[in-house]
C-alpha cells in the first residue's frame, strides 16, 4: 500500500515541503512562470504541479493569469514578503537607539551585549548583536535556533506565539531532553503566561554556565510582539532578577521602543480614556 504523503517523512509533512520547492522555483525562474519551465526545474510531473498550483491559487499563494497558464506569486505571498520587510525595516531604524543603550550599560553588572530576536519559520533566533566593550565576547551567531524551554529570547518569543504553533516544538524539545508528559509540558506554559504577565522572560547559564540572560518584547503598533530585546551578561556580576536594575532598564527600553513603534500599553489607554 502506498505511503500517504504525510505519513512519507517522519518529522514532517511532505505537501508542505513541494509547496515549498514550488515556491523556491518560482523565485529563479523567470515570472510568469510555465507549468512546463516549473516541471523541469523540481522535476515533479506536471500533472502533480497542477494539482498543487490549484491549491496554492485557492489560498492566495500563487495567481494565475487570466485565461492563460503562467502563475505568478499571490496576494498573500505578498502581503507576507510586506510585513517581513516591515519588521526588518523597523527594527533598522531603531538600531540608534539599541546601540545607544548597550553604551548605557557602562558597567557590567548591567549586561556586555544586546540580541534582537524573532521568531522566525518553526523557531526563534537571534537576529542582530549589539555589543558593550566589555573584553570578554559572549554572543552566538545569529541564525542559531534557541531553546523553547531554556532560552529568555525564545521562551520570551514563545509565549506570546499561538500554543498551536509551539507545543510541538515544546513537547519534541522536551522528549530530547527526557522530560516528556504532561506535567512538564503545563510547566512550561505555565511559565510562558508569567512571562506574558510580567513583561520579561530570563534564563541562567541556558547556553553557557554563567552566562545569564533577561528578554523583553517589542511591539508593534497593533500590538503584535514582532521582537525580542535581550540583554545577556556573565554571573556573579550581571544580576538577572526579574526584579533587579538590569531588568528595570530593559524593561525601559521595550517600553520605549515599542512607543516609537505606535504601541500604546493598556497604561497608556486608560489614562487617556
Amino acid at each position: 500500500m502506498a505511503m500517504t504523503a504525510e505519513a512519507s517523512k517522519p518529522g514532517g509533512v511532505e505537501t508542505v515541503e513541494v509547496v515549498g520547492t514550488i515556491l523556491q522555483a518560482m523565485l529563479r525562474l523567470p515570472r510568469p512562470v510555465r507549468l512546463k519551465d516549473l516541471e523541469a526545474d523540481t522535476g515533479i510531473a506536471s500533472a502533480k504541479l497542477h494539482r498543487y498550483l490549484v491549491s496554492m491559487v485557492r489560498c492566495g499563494l500563487v495567481a494565475r493569469e487570466s485565461g492563460g497558464h503562467r502563475y505568478d506569486f499571490g496576494l498573500l505571498t505578498y502581503r507576507m514578503g510586506q510585513v517581513t520587510a516591515q519588521d526588518a525595516n523597523a527594527l533598522a531604524l531603531l538600531e540608534p537607539h539599541f546601540e545607544e543603550f548597550v553604551a548605557r550599560l557602562g558597567k557590567p553588572g548591567l549586561g556586555q551585549a544586546v540580541g534582537i530576536g524573532q521568531w522566525v519559520g518553526r523557531g526563534a533566533t537571534i537576529v542582530r548583536w549589539f555589543e558593550s566593550n566589555a573584553p570578554l565576547t559572549i554572543r552566538t551567531k545569529p541564525g542559531v535556533a534557541l531553546s523553547l524551554t531554556s532560552s529568555a529570547t525564545a521562551k520570551l518569543l514563545a509565549a506570546y506565539e499561538p500554543r498551536a504553533v509551539t507545543e510541538p516544538l515544546v513537547k519534541q524539545e522536551l522528549q530530547e531532553q527526557g522530560r516528556a508528559g504532561k506535567a512538564a509540558v503545563e510547566a512550561v506554559y505555565a511559565e510562558y503566561e508569567s512571562i506574558r504577565r510580567d513583561g520579561i522572560a530570563w534564563s541562567l547559564g541556558a547556553r553557557r554556565r554563567g552566562l545569564n540572560a533577561l528578554s523583553v518584547p517589542l511591539f508593534d503598533h497593533e500590538g503584535q510582539v514582532i521582537a525580542a530585546v535581550t540583554v545577556l551578561g556573565m554571573a556573579p556580576q550581571f544580576d538577572a532578577a526579574p526584579q533587579g536594575p538590569a531588568a528595570r532598564l530593559l524593561r525601559q527600553l521595550g517600553k520605549e521602543l515599542s512607543t516609537r513603534m505606535g504601541h500604546a500599553s493598556q497604561v497608556d489607554l486608560e489614562e487617556t480614556a
